[in-house]
C-alpha cells in the first residue's frame, strides 16, 4: 500500500511539473516533451540539429528558442549553451527564486553581461549541477518527420526582440546573413536560367524565320 502510495505521488509531481512549463503559442504538451528529448539529446543551442533531426518539423529555430526559454524558465540560455541538461530541475530552480523580475514565466537576466570568462564559469557550473549522464543521452530516441517549408533561421523582428543578448543577437543576425545569401544565389540562379531560355527561344525563332 505504501509503495502504491509513493508511486501515485511520484506521477503527480511528474504531472504537474509538465503543467507548469509555460507553453508558447502553437505547441503542444506532446511536441514539449519531443523539445526536451532533442534538447538533451544534441545539447541547449544546438538549435540547427534539433532541426535537422525533424523531430519538430513544424517548428522553426525561433519557435524552438521560446518554447526553450519558458522550460528552462529563464530568457537569457547563454549559461547553459552546449549543455545536456535535467530541463525540469533547472525550471524548478528559477521557478523557486525571489525576488526577481519575470516575462511570461520566466526570470529576466536585470544585471550586467557577462564577459567570456564570467560566461565560461557560468556554463561550467551548470553543467556540473544539472548534467545528465552519457548513458541517459544514448538512450533517447526521437520520432522523425519531414517538411522543408518550415524556416530554420530568426526573422530580424524575432532577432531585435529583447530576449537576446548582444552576443546572441550578433550570431543570429550572421546566420540570417548566410540565408539571404543562399536566397539570393537560388534568385540569381533562376533568372539566369530564365534569360538562357528566352535567349534560345529567340535563337530558335531567328534560325526557323531565316528557313523560311
Amino acid at each position: 500500500m505504501e509503495k502504491q502510495k509513493r508511486k501515485k505521488h511520484g506521477a503527480h509531481n511528474e504531472s504537474k511539473s509538465l503543467w507548469n512549463y509555460t507553453l508558447s503559442p502553437g505547441w503542444s504538451q506532446e511536441e514539449v516533451k519531443i523539445l526536451k528529448l532533442a534538447l538533451q539529446k544534441f545539447g541547449i543551442g544546438k538549435w540547427r540539429s534539433i532541426i535537422q533531426s525533424e523531430c519538430l518539423p513544424d517548428k522553426s529555430i525561433g519557435q524552438i528558442y521560446i518554447q526553450t526559454q519558458r522550460m528552462l524558465g529563464q530568457q537569457s540560455l547563454g549559461d547553459f549553451m552546449g549543455l545536456q541538461i535535467d530541463l525540469e530541475k533547472v525550471w524548478i530552480d528559477n521557478n523557486q527564486k525571489k525576488g526577481v523580475m519575470r516575462k511570461n514565466g520566466c526570470v529576466i537576466n536585470t544585471g550586467d553581461n557577462p564577459n567570456k570568462e564570467e560566461r565560461k564559469q557560468r556554463i561550467e557550473e551548470n553543467r556540473q549541477k544539472y548534467s545528465i549522464s552519457q548513458e541517459e543521452i544514448n538512450k533517447i530516441k526521437l520520432p522523425r518527420f519531414k517538411n522543408d517549408c518550415v524556416a530554420k533561421y530568426f526573422t530580424i523582428q524575432e532577432i531585435e526582440n529583447d530576449q537576446f543578448t548582444t552576443i546572441e543577437k550578433l550570431q543570429h543576425f550572421f546566420n540570417l546573413e548566410i540565408e539571404i545569401d543562399k536566397k539570393l544565389k537560388k534568385i540569381q540562379l533562376v533568372k539566369f536560367n530564365q534569360n538562357v531560355n528566352i535567349n534560345g527561344n529567340h535563337n530558335q525563332n531567328n534560325h526557323y524565320e531565316e528557313q523560311k
